[in-house]
């Protein structure tokens, strides 16, 4: 699932940067657009990452702390 989820975020980001980069805007316009989608991006993948890691965290056993004899 992790892996899907990689491959979908990659795949937005690749196709919001092919459309920023081939639409008709000023060169500052379009570093402006790149570097929002970027930080939006970011901000999801983080998300994503930590909801993911929160999942692992619930499933996974917990240690038994060893008595001390």
């Amino acid at each position: 699932m992790t892996c899907l989820l990689a491959g979908f975020v990659a795949g937005v980001a690749v196709g919001a940067a092919v459309g920023v980069l081939l639409a008709p805007n000023k060169g500052e316009d379009t570093r402006r657009l790149i570097k929002d989608q970027a930080e939006e991006t970011r901000d999801q993948v983080v998300k994503a990452v930590n909801g993911v890691t929160a999942r692992f965290e619930k499933k996974a056993p917990q240690p038994q702390e060893e008595e001390a004899a």
